[in-house]
């Protein structure tokens, strides 16, 4: 077995992309292995478009070959930003290759990143769908929230024999979409509660106008959400910051549908909720949602989620489950994904460990 550095090609279809494609195609059988259905296949288009933007992160990936089979990889990703202290890992290994230390040699390899990266926080993942979570007899549990991952799990037991803690656990959560009239009607009427706001959509392109303060407001996903047990570098965003991740999603075929709220009275964005659209299949996600603090307390997550719900049933009729990610510990947008009828998806372990 060796693992070897792998850079994106130029061009799939070619000699040079086979590597990049096999290994899409072995995740893709991961993911198909941990939930059972294709909701997190891409296609080796949608990866390369994301590999590719590196413009405000650095993305190295490695890949573990035995027998001139790929098995593995690692990606280490690195905020560019001048004080991050951060890199997180994605460590990957076929089913079939398990149990032979092939994991442990890749995030070694992604740790000997960190540190000729100079960086002192390594963030790590376990994905926990919520058929495996049973009535687990011993779960391990973050500094904050109510949930707990399995003791016994394959994928914990690996993170804490590499010195890794659990810093964080997201619920994601799904919605069967559309919403009963009677649910609708009572989220309505408490988005009618936001009085002084006003909500603004798009799709794709944020109106020219918007796009500075629609980048100061998603500054505020590095400051305003619930982080106590992990370390988050503070994210900086511009205007060609938000047009280049446009760019991405568009190169993925999954424009991004936002909704954000304004203050009538000053022009401020307030709250903004996103949604990435594909063209096909049944299943969008959601990506940020943000209350600003000095604004929350007016209702304005419903505001903004009930009308990008609206705007997507416009848009993509073809969508009927949403996805959305929240730390467990944030009880205020959990309730309000309860008003919706959202339903536990899947737990995510954040790991982190801290190096001299």
């Amino acid at each position: 077995m060796r693992i070897e550095r792998l850079s994106p090609p130029s061009a799939l279809g070619t000699p040079e992309s086979l590597l990049f494609e096999e290994l899409i195609g072995v995740l893709n059988g991961i993911s198909v292995a941990l939930w059972g259905s294709d909701d997190f296949v891409e296609t080796a288009e949608e990866a390369l478009a994301t590999f590719r933007a590196q413009d405000y992160e650095e993305k190295i990936l490695l890949v573990a070959i035995e027998d001139g089979v790929v098995v593995g990889r690692v990606e280490a990703a690195f905020p560019l930003d001048e004080r991050a202290e951060t890199v997180s890992l994605l460590v990957d290994v076929a089913p079939a290759a398990r149990g032979r230390g092939i994991g442990s040699a890749l995030l070694a390899a992604g740790e000997e990143l960190a540190a000729e990266g100079g960086r002192r926080v390594i963030s790590a993942y376990t994905e926990h769908p919520a058929s495996t979570l049973g009535d687990s007899v011993s779960v391990v549990r973050a500094s904050s929230g109510t949930a707990g991952l399995p003791a016994e799990s394959r994928d914990v037991r690996f993170a804490l024999r590499h010195g890794y803690r659990l810093g964080q656990i997201e619920r994601s959560s799904e919605l069967r979409l559309p919403l009963p009239r009677a649910r609708e009607a009572g989220l309505a009427s408490t988005a009618a509660s936001a009085i002084g706001y006003r909500a603004v959509s798009w799709l794709g392109h944020a109106p020219d106008d918007l796009l500075e303060p629609f980048a100061t407001l998603k500054a505020r996903m590095s400051t305003d959400i619930p982080q106590s047990g992990i370390a988050v570098d503070r994210e900086e965003w511009t205007g060609e910051r938000v047009r280049a991740q446009e760019r991405e999603l568009a190169e993925r075929g999954e424009p991004l549908l936002v909704t954000a709220a304004e203050h009538i009275d000053t022009g401020e964005l307030a709250a903004y909720t996103e949604i990435a659209v594909p063209a096909d299949g049944d299943k969008a996600e959601q990506y940020d949602t943000l209350v600003a603090l000095p604004h929350r307390g007016h209702r304005l997550g419903t505001l903004v989620k009930l009308q990008n719900i609206h705007e997507l049933a416009h848009h993509a009729p073809h969508i009927h489950r949403l996805l959305t990610w929240n730390a467990d510990e944030n009880a205020p947008m959990l309730a309000i994904n309860r008003a919706f009828g959202f339903q536990l998806h899947a737990l995510t372990g954040h790991w982190q460990k801290t190096v001299g």
